[in-house]
């Protein structure tokens, strides 16, 4: 490695090899989000197939929503994980290490280039996959690339301003259900789906996934017809809300899993546990997503490609759902 990076980067590099790194699974799960989208509306039929080739014009036409929307993206992706990244550097066990602290800001400043690099040719490919001119390809790319780049470069100097002026958030919220579930709770770990239900509450109150829904509805036209909009919002409702829900449960099985570790319990006590409210919060969100491909008057084989793309939202759940620590008993 350069002696002006941190050597954190070689700390990445082993930990790439051994399989474990700390962005592999949201990247993993956002680029094949992003790639599958357009390919599953294509194999829906001829409206998806028309809705995936509209998208690249609808950039090209009007750019500055979808400029923004790109910018208020690389933003916020970029500064979440370079803060995180940042603070680990400086308050972790890394800290203890003589590392002058310029070579940790050009490693932000490194890792935000690749991620506007990154970002840039996965939004390309993505808008490849949904078909249409070349040339309107090449245009919607360049205001997508360009835009989540100048996102990126202010989520950095942000991370940087963090530094000096931390934020810290004095309210955690109300956590109360509007309506109680206990019949979801498991007998033997009956706790365990509450703390995800409280989980994923906390977080959709506090406004997690609101970008999403704000997305869809800036990049909305302005003449779509009520039972469209009224559609596309359902979609983007149920889309946004189970894969915060996921997250939160995923969250809440690994806290649990880390508590519960020294109690003896069946080697799958947790993950029966941890499936109910997952499933029953799947449930509702493909009926919502139902809902809306029906307003929308989509194909009857657009219903399974639908519910396989609100799946794909809850990989965070797999790795969450393995049994680790504890001692199994008989």
């Amino acid at each position: 490695m350069p002696a002006w990076l941190h050597p954190w980067f070689a700390e990445a590099r082993l930990n790439a090899v051994r399989g474990d790194v700390w962005w592999h699974g949201r990247a993993a799960r956002a680029a094949a989000l992003a790639l599958a989208t357009p390919w599953l509306l294509r194999l829906s039929g001829e409206q998806g197939a028309a809705l995936a080739a509209a998208v690249p014009r609808l950039i090209a036409q009007q750019p500055l929503p979808f400029a923004l929307i790109a910018l208020a993206l690389g933003h916020a992706a970029a500064r979440g994980r370079l803060v995180a990244l940042d603070e680990h550097l400086r308050l972790g066990w890394w800290a203890a290490a003589p590392i002058d602290p310029r070579r940790g800001t050009w490693t932000l400043i490194v890792l935000a280039a690749l991620g506007a690099a990154a970002a840039a040719l996965l939004a390309a490919l993505a808008l490849r996959g949904c078909g249409g001119e070349a040339a309107v390809r090449r245009s919607a790319s360049l205001i997508v690339a360009g835009s989540v780049a100048a996102g990126v470069v202010l989520g950095l100097l942000s991370s940087l301003r963090h530094r000096r002026h931390p934020t810290r958030r004095l309210r955690e919220g109300a956590r109360q259900p509007l309506f109680g579930l206990a019949w979801l709770d498991d007998a033997r770990l009956p706790h365990v789906s509450d703390w995800q239900r409280r989980e994923a509450l906390l977080r959709w109150r506090r406004g997690g996934r609101a970008w999403m829904i704000g997305a869809v509805l800036l990049a909305m036209p302005g003449g779509t017809g009520l039972a469209t909009g009224a559609g596309v919002l359902a979609i983007a409702v149920a889309l946004a809300w189970f894969s915060l829900v996921a997250q939160a449960c995923a969250v809440a099985a690994r806290a649990a899993d880390e508590l519960l570790a020294a109690t003896p319990r069946p080697a799958d006590a947790l993950a029966r546990a941890a499936w109910r409210y997952p499933a029953f919060a799947y449930a509702c969100a493909a009926a919502c997503a139902g809902g809306g491909a029906l307003l929308l008057s989509l194909n009857w084989r657009a219903l399974p490609l639908l519910w396989g793309l609100l799946a794909l939202t809850a990989l965070p759940l797999l790795p969450a759902w393995r049994r680790r620590g504890a001692q199994a008993v008989p």
